[in-house]
């Protein structure tokens, strides 16, 4: 016989609507990319050396609770060590593109997209992206949820807008991290109900070997 937390379960997963497994991949990383309640550290920094031997590379990201950051700063230090020099920056903090050789852009999931700055960004840069050495990211905690895989694929149809953006040239998929101290309002409760249930996992589940691996994967094409 089910306990009554799993019942209380599946009841959540019933109000949550009839297409359970779209609707909690959406509801989860919605929660990444909601609004934050504590400070929220969003990194502007560079790394590696720039002189005429070097490629410069933008890592540029969308981040509401800073998981989306932290990954973009990975990305940006395992690419330095590889003889680039980096810049990474929050899209909303780009301005120009034309210094640098390549772009690597990432951002959280908000209903099944791109956050707004981030779907701004591409737009606003499309035509320079088009012509340079392209390679794109998201960050979501569904990855991160019991057999989070299944859902891979699924994710991949929410960066088609990317792809029909820049065609990049590698794209990375990351589990994001939740913190409920860094959520607020319906997004705060909605999290903190579902962790409770243990449909979501909280935490920091970012793999960051993952993303050295990937990010060492773009050296080369870069």
């Amino acid at each position: 016989m089910p306990n009554q937390k799993e019942l209380t379960r599946r009841r959540f997963l019933l109000l949550a609507g009839s297409a359970a497994g779209t609707a909690l991949v959406s509801t989860a990383c919605d929660a990444i990319a909601g609004h934050a309640g504590s400070e929220v550290r969003f990194i502007n920094t560079s790394y590696g050396e720039e002189n005429s031997m070097s490629k410069k590379v933008l890592v540029t990201y969308a981040s509401r609770t800073g998981s989306t950051a932290g990954v973009a700063d990975a990305i940006g230090k395992a690419l330095a060590k590889k003889g680039a020099s980096i810049d990474v920056k929050p899209m909303g903090e780009v301005n120009d593109l034309g210094q640098y050789h390549a772009v690597v852009a990432g951002s959280a999931i908000r209903g099944q997209k791109w956050l707004p700055e981030a779907t701004e960004f591409l737009s606003v840069h499309q035509a320079e992206i088009s012509h340079k050495p392209f390679a794109s990211f998201m960050v979501c905690i569904t990855l991160a949820m019991k057999n989070g895989d299944q859902y891979r694929e699924g994710l991949k149809s929410w960066m088609a807008s990317v792809r029909s953006a820049g065609k990049p040239l590698g794209e990375g998929y990351f589990a994001g991290a939740l913190d409920l101290d860094k959520l607020s309002g319906m997004d705060k409760i909605k999290m903190g109900t579902a962790a409770s249930l243990g449909i979501f996992p909280k935490g920091d589940f970012r793999d960051w070997n993952a993303i050295e691996a990937w990010a060492d994967s773009l050296s080369g094409i870069l």
